[in-house]
């Protein structure tokens, strides 16, 4: 990446990969809100991934943070163009190699500026997944998660009923609350998708 004007938010190290800046706060939580997929155009713009309810954080002059190689590099956003895909536009990125850099990685905002109702998405889980267990808030009844895969735009946790596999949306809008000290996802199940 070309060696950006404002030097406080990074510096370019030997491998062309931004690195963070001492002058730059630290945050110790982040939230994952999505991901670049790939460039769009020749400018340094990206087209990106992320679910409709984490637009709100994305506004100009607002940083996110690419995780690149185990550190959170900030990048301040310049403009958000919304149209068949979401593209952003990052004031340090100025044309496709730069962007390029960033496809298929993940991007994350620090947990102090996340609004309480997005804290408890499922997207920001890190640990493992078949450590959790899914209680239905309906019929008080838990389900070991065997394993989580993620399908467009929705994560789907599978557990065992029997020896039939069950998907199970793990949607903001069902879950209640997670508690990762416990590992629960308290959620409230569809009516009848157990019977499938």
């Amino acid at each position: 990446m070309e060696r950006a004007s404002r030097q406080r938010l990074y510096s370019v190290s030997n491998n062309d990969r931004p690195q963070l800046s001492l002058s730059f706060p630290t945050h110790i939580d982040y939230f994952l809100i999505g991901k670049a997929l790939k460039s769009h155009g020749t400018g340094g713009d990206l087209r990106i991934m992320l679910e409709g309810q984490y637009k709100v954080y994305l506004q100009k002059n607002n940083f996110i943070f690419f995780d690149l190689d185990g550190s959170k590099v900030p990048f301040e956003i310049d403009s958000v163009e919304e149209g068949a895909h979401l593209v952003l536009s990052l004031t340090d990125l100025k044309n496709k190699k730069d962007s390029d850099a960033l496809s298929g990685v993940e991007f994350f905002i620090p947990l102090e500026s996340v609004n309480s109702k997005h804290q408890h998405s499922p997207k920001n889980i890190r640990d493992k997944w078949d450590e959790y267990r899914i209680r239905d808030t309906i019929s008080e009844v838990v389900f070991q998660v065997i394993r989580v895969e993620e399908f467009p735009q929705q994560l789907m946790a599978i557990i065992l009923i029997g020896s039939k596999e069950i998907l199970i949306p793990l949607s903001d809008k069902l879950i209640s609350s997670i508690d990762k000290k416990n590992r629960i996802i308290h959620m409230e199940i569809p009516e009848g998708l157990l019977d499938l």
